[in-house]
């Protein structure tokens, strides 16, 4: 049995589907309740391998984990968590209501169906809701089935249990033996203790049993301070931890503990390294660690007895060995995560849900993939162990499998009493969630930054991003280049990528993030330009004119000279000749030994000779001569870029050096120019929202009545708001709609009958064109049509 979906209304952040609310034609199931209001369930679907969560800080995305366990277990439902801004938040009489829950459960192909004791033996998916102080009900076939408390007692055990796995935890540097071998832990059994305690005792001159029992009796009792208390409880997190490693996951028998406890006591040296020598080869042999951690495949985890303590340590590929403390925290916390998982993988015998918030914030961009293998291996494992779910929160692209969008789920805050919402598109859009993933909001940025610039390819974003840091670096300031940290340079991979990829970024929601294009100048970049001038999303440009810069009309309007001969097209361009040889010749060393090709063939006049020819630019010259020198070998743009990028960091005062960083210096600051005429567009676009003011306004002077003269008025203010675009064409006949169902032009009665609902119709405009979008990205345009013309086809 699997958890398909979870239902969540009035928890924290979410509030209710003010979206499925708003949407004309949309009501309540029979079994739902809609009095005195109908408020949605805000439902998320669950992939039945792995789930990924993502969205912006406060989006609900931990929360989402929460009402997950909510759903299984019934717990916790309490009256703090209702949600603070929902209108169902009351302390009046037989108004206080708890969150309400629900999950919905599927059974696989071939699993036998629910014993007759839950009242469900026919039913193969079902819904059981759990209404804060009210009995659980389930939902199946769309009708609501009472259950008596004897059905939920046989109906919970048979549902899926829940595994959380703690992301706050490391493994420790060490652990006491006597603890392991199952005495009772003093603070003795600590090592700091000891050597505290001994240099407290030798420090004394004169030795008394007062004096000693005064050092003695602070080390023997635990403070009871609330730091005290806390550091205690996270030391036995971290024992509990060791000892599934050691006695769990590795199988070591605890009387081995035992026998190492006494052979340290007793002085047998020689039995307490071959005791150490075989739980090393347990630990080996048992978890196989390196099969998962690619970051060094050749180390090996080991213990040490010291003192009293087994210590846990690296060793590397040198035979050196490292403490946790001298090796970085990533391998510490994957060990961690990967010991809880395989102890809890031996004792499992039934298909569960694994729940983790923000394993990330540890690892490594290569730890975190080593993790999502691991994961993947959890929910879809190679041996007979059961195939359970997994659902985690991430705040980072590396932890999301590019492969499966599927399984990506991006929450969104809305504003206001909105709450959270889920982003329909998510899955189809595979940019939507690698941006949102790294905490930046769903609406406002596309990829990763809030102000986005896209070029054509690989070797453009080098370049620019490397000599904008540059620049940067050498200014001490970003006023003569790109704010890296507020610009993302965006890859299309082509110039006949880039409109359809600003349309992902811009054309697919109400709120747009700025975004500028460079193109070209040459045939594809032209044609791009074409592209985005007359493109149209919904009716509307997704780029203006001004947000549109082309290499060879910038570079024409520039001032700058650039190199003889030389008409600029694209970026390579702007190089002089000394400095992408220089580089050319770096990018030559990469693969070759220079001391046995001969280079004289290949020099700045041989490449200047090429631009000669008519319509050659700095690219097509430098390839040409490079060709020419090295028959074997074969110049990459993308090759180019790092190599002049990196040629510059070495030597910033290289021949040419000047001349890169003032031709790039002002086109940089021409981009970062455009980009923040974008964002204040943007930035006035939303400010000066008029539909969005008019609403908010009448919601906030007329919460319980209105005038059918003010009402009229209100109406031709949202009119006038919508302008020319296919969203106003599709809103105005739902106001006049409104004008004709709510009799604003009988004037046999003064104000505005059952307002309760007419209050509700006019907020539903508010969602009406963010709807519209997301519908869109998820319709088949040509659907029809290509229908149509199958079947005239066949005929």
């Amino acid at each position: 049995m699997k958890l398909s979906r979870v239902d969540v209304r009035f928890f924290r952040s979410f509030n209710y589907d003010y979206e499925l609310k708003a949407r004309e034609g949309s009501e309540p199931a029979s079994w739902e309740d809609a009095d005195p209001a109908w408020f949605p369930f805000v439902k998320v679907q669950l992939d039945s391998e792995v789930t990924a969560i993502v969205g912006a800080n406060e989006a609900g995305k931990s929360q989402l984990l929460t009402a997950i366990k909510a759903a299984l277990s019934g717990t916790p439902i309490e009256r703090a968590d209702f949600c603070r801004y929902s209108e169902r938040y009351s302390a009046k009489t037989n108004e206080i209501r708890l969150p309400e829950f629900g999950g919905t459960f599927t059974l696989e192909p071939g699993e036998p169906n629910l014993d007759p004791s839950t009242g469900l033996a026919d039913v193969r998916e079902f819904t059981l809701y759990r209404p804060g102080s009210g009995a659980p009900f389930v939902v199946a076939n769309n009708l609501r089935i009472e259950m008596s408390p004897s059905a939920i007692s046989a109906l919970v055990p048979l549902l899926p249990s829940f595994h959380e796995l703690r992301t706050d935890l490391a493994i420790p540097n060490s652990v006491s033996i006597a603890e392991l071998a199952g005495e009772e832990r003093h603070r003795m059994h600590d090592r700091k203790q000891r050597t505290g305690l001994l240099a407290e005792l030798s420090a004394l001159a004169a030795p008394t049993a007062e004096a000693v029992a005064a050092k003695l009796v602070p080390r023997l009792v635990a403070a009871e301070d609330e730091a005290s208390i806390e550091a205690e409880s996270k030391r036995r997190a971290e024992f509990e931890l060791a000892r599934q490693l050691l006695v769990d996951a590795a199988g070591i028998d605890q009387s081995m503990f035992v026998e190492l406890r006494e052979a340290i006591r007793s002085g047998r040296e020689g039995q307490v390294e071959g005791i150490v020598g075989i739980m090393n080869s347990a630990i080996k042999e048992n978890l196989n660690i390196q099969r998962w951690w690619t970051q060094d495949r050749d180390f090996d985890l080991l213990v040490e007895a010291r003192e009293q303590e087994l210590a846990f340590t690296i060793r590397d590929r040198t035979n050196s060995k490292y403490s946790f403390d001298e090796r970085s925290q990533g391998l510490r916390f994957f060990l961690s995560y990967f010991v809880q998982l395989t102890a809890h993988r031996l004792k499992n015998v039934k298909a569960d849900i694994l729940l983790l918030d923000e394993p990330d914030a540890f690892l490594s961009s290569i730890g975190q993939q080593d993790l999502l293998r691991v994961l993947h291996d959890y929910a879809m494992p190679e041996d007979a162990t059961p195939r359970s779910q997994v659902v985690y929160v991430t705040h980072s692209p590396f932890l999301i499998d590019k492969n499966a969008p599927h399984r990506i789920r991006v929450l969104d805050k809305g504003s206001e009493d909105e709450g959270t919402r889920v982003v329909r598109d998510a899955a189809n859009n595979r940019y939507e969630p690698l941006r949102s993933s790294l905490g930046a909001h769903v609406a406002e940025t596309a990829f990763i930054g809030g102000q986005n610039l896209f070029v054509e390819g690989i070797a453009d974003q080098i370049l620019i991003a490397g000599v904008s840091a540059q620049i940067n670096r050498r200014e001490q300031s970003t006023a003569g280049a790109l704010d890296l940290n507020a610009v993302t340079v965006v890859a299309a991979g082509g110039a006949d990528a880039i409109p359809y990829m600003v349309y992902l970024a811009r054309g697919r929601d109400t709120v747009k993030p700025p975004c500028v294009a460079l193109l070209d100048g040459d045939a594809s970049g032209r044609d791009a330009e074409r592209v985005l001038k007359r493109g149209e999303a919904r009716k509307k440009r997704v780029l203006l004119d001004e947000y549109i810069v082309r290499l060879d009309l910038w570079a024409a309007d520039s001032g700058l000279e650039f190199e003889p001969n030389v008409t600029v097209e694209e970026i390579e361009d702007l190089l002089p000749v000394e400095v992408a040889h220089r580089a050319s010749l770096n990018y030559l060393a990469r693969f070759n030994d220079l001391g046995t090709v001969d280079t004289s063939k290949f020099t700045p006049a041989t490449i200047r000779a090429g631009l000669e020819a008519e319509g050659v630019g700095i690219w097509d010259a430098l390839d040409a001569a490079y060709r020419t020198a090295f028959t074997d070998d074969h110049l990459e743009k993308a090759g180019l870029a790092r190599e002049v990028v990196s040629l510059l960091a070495l030597e910033p005062d290289i021949e040419g050096g000047d001349d890169v960083r003032q031709r790039f210096g002002a086109l940089l600051r021409h981009l970062a120019e455009r980009l923040d005429l974008a964002s204040d567009d943007e930035e006035r676009s939303r400010t000066d929202d008029r539909l969005k003011r008019a609403i908010k306004n009448f919601t906030r002077n007329h919460p319980s009545g209105m005038r059918k003269h003010d009402a009229k008025k209100l109406l031709r203010e949202i009119e006038a708001s919508l302008g020319a675009s296919e969203f106003g064409d599709e809103v105005r006949p739902r106001v006049h709609r409104i004008a004709r169902e709510f009799e604003l032009t009988d004037s046999t009665s003064p104000n505005v009958p059952r307002f309760p609902q007419f209050r509700e119709e006019i907020k539903s405009l508010n969602s009406s064109e963010r709807i519209a979008y997301q519908d869109d990205a998820l319709s088949d345009p040509v659907g029809a049509i290509y229908l149509d013309a199958s079947v005239d086809g066949d005929n």
